[in-house]
């Protein structure tokens, strides 16, 4: 309803680990459902952080119809600018600006299926064919990690990887080690 009618909420939001609900003063301006978990998520600008933020339906406890918001126009539509840099709900990573994400993927002759699939579940970005048996994704996204779920279905073709957010890059190349360590890797199959 607050979206329809152009208004203002507050909501009572108990955050990730919170024991007590804080109430927020927020502009909703779209739902989001994640297709990897299937949670729901309210996109909103919030005046006193002077941005559009990420909050979990689940975790809001209440809401409360607040006044009218004239710029609601203009934060729908900046919204919808963002989304070509947005992998899942995040507006803002870590670093707190556009994070550049660029791997490449080699697969066989026959195997044109992996260069669809690149295609198909990016999100955003772009698919480059570099020759017969490579390819490179690259995209500038608000928050990297989130998109570390989907690179690692990759594992194996990776070539190259590259995360302008050093700390994403090295949480991604230590799961591998990690990876590898338990599942005797490190020093051949068996040792």
């Amino acid at each position: 309803d607050a979206m329809r009618e152009k208004r203002e909420v507050v909501i009572s939001n108990l955050g990730r680990g919170a024991r007590k609900a804080t109430d927020l003063t927020v502009l909703p301006l779209r739902i989001l459902c994640s297709v990897q978990n299937g949670r729901q998520y309210l996109l909103a600008y919030q005046r006193s952080s002077r941005r559009i933020k990420s909050f979990r339906i689940d975790y809001i406890q209440a809401v409360k119809q607040a006044g009218p918001a004239d710029d609601f126009d203009y934060w729908r539509a900046k919204l919808k600018g963002m989304e070509d840099h947005m992998w899942g709900v995040s507006t803002q990573g870590e670093s707190g600006r556009m994070e550049h994400v660029e791997f490449t993927v080699r697969f066989d002759a026959d195997e044109e299926h992996i260069v669809n699939r690149l295609l198909r579940e990016k999100r955003c970005g772009t698919v480059e064919r570099i020759d017969e048996t490579h390819c490179r994704y690259t995209a500038d996204v608000y928050d990297a990690s989130e998109m570390l779920p989907w690179i690692r279905t990759f594992i194996c073709r990776i070539t190259e990887l590259n995360i302008s957010n050093k700390e994403t890059e090295n949480r991604f190349r230590n799961d591998l080690e990690e990876m590898a360590r338990l599942y005797s890797l490190e020093g051949g199959a068996g040792e």
